[in-house]
């Protein structure tokens, strides 16, 4: 037997009822020059780039790709700090995917970044979502926030279909590239079960270490030193991750006022959130809610 046929399958521990909570949001669709032509940048969203004009080196955690306009590739980025330098003369097209919270912990795996070799079916998605009449009429500033756009009910259904399956094809060429959106591989029942617990817990309600400890039957050190072992961080690292994500997927909504984001993720005072989310995301709340497209 191979090493690859004996890998254990991420979905075999599944139920067909984990992606349903899954939700994927287009949050920028722009055809133009890149919005930071070179920096450092965090970012929170699953992208797409593709070059039509000029060229450019990203890198991410420690992975450095390069492209042209003349290369049939998608640069696919995972959520997470990048680097990038595109040429002066750089036009591109970005696409900005919030896969939303699909209650099973499902995370990114495999190289962070890399370029992709498009093909037929890929290239007429992308191409059926930009040249959608609803996409199309958007001034560049519009197209940058997207997430941010009122729709007319049928218009939006239809955006949604288009950008499902654009989602879909970049899934099916990121995995060609060995980069995927699973579901960790969890081998203790312990920990699988305490994970699945917190991965479907809203956001609002808190949670007990000893309590989580308890339903598996060992005490909290042991439970924070299995999580260790099995996906190199602990039950209360794996929550602060998901109320961050939370926070700037509010934070993208600009009705929303920051004081209620902080209140609903249980902060008594806003600076209490700002401090919090600054030594997260390296910027304040305000300074992400104005970046524009907020990725």
């Amino acid at each position: 037997m191979s090493m690859a046929s004996a890998r254990p399958d991420p979905h075999e521990t599944s139920s067909p009822s984990d992606w349903k909570a899954i939700h994927p949001l287009l949050e920028r669709c722009a055809i133009g020059p890149p919005q930071g032509r070179r920096g450092t940048f965090p970012g929170v969203l699953y992208t797409i780039c593709q070059m039509l004009r000029g060229s450019v080196v990203m890198e991410k955690d420690g992975c450095r790709v390069e492209a042209t306009a003349k290369d049939p590739v998608w640069i696919l980025t995972t959520p997470g700090t990048r680097t990038q330098h595109f040429s002066e003369d750089a036009e591109i097209i970005s696409i900005h995917f919030a896969p939303g919270n699909s209650a099973n912990g499902a995370e990114w795996k495999g190289p962070p970044i890399a370029c992709a070799q498009t093909d037929e079916a890929s290239r007429q998605s992308l191409e059926n979502l930009c040249t959608h009449p609803a996409v199309a009429r958007l001034s560049f500033e519009e197209q940058i926030n997207f997430g941010r756009l009122e729709w007319q009910l049928d218009e939006y259904l239809q955006l949604q279909i288009l950008t499902l399956n654009l989602f879909r094809q970049a899934l099916r060429l990121a995995a060609t590239v060995d980069q995927r959106f699973e579901i960790p591989t969890i081998e203790d029942p312990r920990v699988r079960s305490s994970h699945r617990y917190l991965a479907g817990l809203d956001i609002r309600q808190s949670f007990s270490r000893n309590d989580l400890a308890l339903r598996a039957g060992i005490t909290a050190g042991q439970l924070d030193r299995l999580w260790r072992r099995e996906l190199g961080l602990t039950p209360n690292q794996f929550r602060d991750q998901q109320r961050l994500t939370h926070a700037c997927e509010q934070l993208r909504q600009a009705d929303i006022p920051i004081k209620a984001i902080a209140a609903d993720l249980g902060f008594v005072h806003l600076s209490q959130f700002s401090n919090w989310f600054h030594t997260r995301h390296g910027e304040s709340p305000r300074s992400y809610r104005k970046r524009p497209g907020t990725n």
